[in-house]
């Protein structure tokens, strides 16, 4: 009995751990994986600096325009070169002190600048001593004294016109005389005629007689039509001149400001011929002597344009005004009105 409880014991014992080892394991149910860590957000930036551009290839981006330069750029520029040259010419004729030859440009530009001071101060100068000259001329023909000479009459016309720019010119180059070279190119009948380069005067004269041409390009029907117009006597009034720009187109022709209404224009027309008729008279007596310059500037005071013509053909032009002027005539203002409008229909 004790031998078969041993044995029963015994095999329990082992059917037992057979059991344990026969079990299946018990698995943990699958755990979750962890959790990613979270992605780091990039901070908000409230003041984000400039985005950088990408790097630039020949291929990538075109190469940009070169600067197109503005028509204030280019006339600056001509106007500071135009004045260059204007300085050189002056000082190769002595009227400017050259600066010396070792000067750097700080020192050359302000050489420049006082010897041009010192020629508008000469110039100005110049004009209050011809007041002088013009106030004991007028006392001489007043006391009947000798008669008026060409260039005397020429002189006091002149210095009648230099007073009325004098005062104006002298507060420009006290303040801003930066403005006397543009004055010079856009305006030059506004200044005296002591204080103009010889150059400049040459420009002058060469933009008066392009504005002649130009008005016979322009207005060339408008002055036929006046000429046709004329009266029995080839006159034509200064009243025919209103309207129409007749009489902008015969201040162009005489070389004479066109600015302002008609009524301006048709008064400097006759302050002009007036002028004129009085030279008239005094070419009348005696015109052999005269030199080139003073040929051609009575032709274009008188609406001729010289430009083209040799002397022979300038002397002829000017006899033939001198001839057509000395017809009878009622009214000597409407006669050269007429022959300047003839001129200009041609």
């Amino acid at each position: 009995m004790l031998m078969l409880a041993f044995r029963v014991h015994s095999n329990s014992r082992i059917l037992g751990r057979r059991l344990l080892q026969t079990l299946p394991t018990q698995t943990q149910p699958d755990a979750p994986p962890p959790p990613s860590a979270p992605s780091r957000k990039q901070p908000v930036q409230l003041h984000p600096a400039p985005v950088k551009p990408p790097p630039k290839t020949a291929t990538s981006t075109p190469r940009p325009p070169p600067p197109v330069q503005t028509e204030s750029t280019v006339s600056l520029k001509a106007i500071k070169e135009t004045t260059s040259r204007d300085i050189a010419d002056a000082e190769a004729h002595g009227i400017l002190e050259p600066p010396p030859a070792d000067a750097g440009w700080a020192k050359s530009t302000l050489h420049k600048g006082i010897q041009l001071a010192k020629f508008y101060f000469r110039g100005v100068k110049l004009v209050y001593t011809r007041s002088g000259i013009a106030r004991d001329i007028r006392l001489r023909i007043a006391n009947g004294g000798s008669p008026l000479e060409r260039w005397e009459h020429r002189m006091l016309h002149t210095q009648s016109a230099d007073l009325k720019k004098i005062v104006p010119f002298v507060v420009t180059a006290l303040i801003i005389e930066e403005l006397i070279p543009l004055i010079i190119i856009w305006a030059p009948r506004s200044l005296p005629s002591t204080c103009i380069l010889p150059s400049q005067r040459e420009r002058i004269l060469e933009k008066a007689a392009d504005e002649a041409v130009n008005v016979v390009t322009r207005h060339g029907d408008v002055l036929g039509a006046l000429a046709r117009a004329a009266t029995d006597e080839r006159q034509i009034p200064l009243d025919t001149l209103k309207g129409e720009d007749r009489a902008k187109a015969v201040c162009g022709l005489l070389g004479i400001s066109t600015m302002g209404p008609d009524f301006l224009r048709l008064r400097r027309i006759q302050k002009h011929l007036s002028f004129i008729q009085e030279d008239d008279g005094f070419l009348s007596r005696d015109s052999r002597n005269m030199s080139a310059s003073d040929l051609a500037q009575a032709l274009r005071e008188r609406g001729i344009v010289p430009r083209g013509l040799d002397s022979a053909q300038q002397t002829q032009k000017l006899a033939w005004w001198l001839k057509s002027v000395n017809a009878p005539s009622t009214d000597s203002i409407a006669r050269r009105v007429f022959l300047v409008t003839l001129l200009g229909s041609r």
